[in-house]
């Protein structure tokens, strides 16, 4: 979690889009990270497309795919 932190500050998201960043990465719906945090769901999506282009990122799964390529081990490296 701290790579995780370090990478979001890195691109300079505010605490509010961490959470956000943090429960996209466990697989929460847009709805339900709402409902988590006491938002709206319009809130929680200008949240998330912040994150998404403050990363350059396309979206949730480029997302996760980023933080998963590290801890992925190549076959090929074998």
């Amino acid at each position: 979690s701290m790579a995780i932190d370090e990478e979001f500050n890195k691109w300079g998201l505010t605490e509010s889009e961490k959470e956000v960043g943090l429960l996209i990465l466990k697989g929460f719906s847009t709805k339900k990270i709402a409902e988590i945090l006491g938002t709206s769901d319009k809130t929680t999506r200008h949240h998330c497309s912040s994150i998404y282009r403050k990363s350059e990122l396309s979206g949730r799964t480029e997302l996760s795919a980023y933080f998963l390529e590290d801890l992925l081990v190549s076959p090929l490296n074998h």
